[in-house]
C-alpha cells in the first residue's frame, strides 16, 4: 500500500536568463493510474490528487498496489515561475512492514550519498 509521498526541494532559484532550458519527458501511463499534482510553488509542498472530469472517483493516499494490479503514480509538477531542483521519497507499508524509497536522480551511486535531484523550471 502507498501512504504517500514527501517533497524535498533542494534548490529554488530564479529562472535562467541563458536560455537553457530541461528537455521535455514523455511519461506513458493509462487513464487509471493515480495522478497526483505536486505545488513546488508552495510552503510546504503539496501533493494531491488531480482533479479529472474523467474520473470523479480520484485515487488519494493511501491505495493499494500488486504484483496482480501494478500502477504507474504520475505526477504533475508545478514549480511556479522558478528553477527548481527536488527529490522525492514514495513511502509504504507492505505485510505490516514500512518502507520507503527516495528518488534523486542519483543513477547508482553510492546509495549514503545524496543525488542531485531533478530539475523543472516554469
Amino acid at each position: 500500500m502507498v501512504t504517500g509521498i514527501k517533497v524535498d526541494v533542494l534548490s529554488d532559484e530564479t529562472l535562467p536568463k541563458d536560455g537553457e532550458e530541461p528537455s521535455p519527458d514523455n511519461c506513458a501511463g493509462t487513464g487509471h493510474d493515480p495522478m497526483f499534482d505536486v505545488n513546488l510553488a508552495q510552503t510546504p509542498v503539496s501533493v494531491v490528487p488531480t482533479a479529472r472530469s474523467a474520473e470523479p472517483d480520484r485515487t488519494d493516499f493511501p491505495f493499494t498496489v500488486s504484483a496482480d494490479h501494478p500502477k504507474q503514480l504520475r505526477l504533475r509538477i508545478n514549480p511556479g515561475k522558478r528553477d527548481v531542483r527536488f527529490s522525492l521519497k514514495v513511502e509504504w507499508v507492505a505485510d505490516g512492514e514500512y518502507g520507503s524509497a527516495t528518488l534523486d536522480n542519483d543513477h547508482g551511486r553510492d546509495p549514503r550519498t545524496k543525488g542531485r535531484g531533478y530539475r523543472i523550471t516554469g
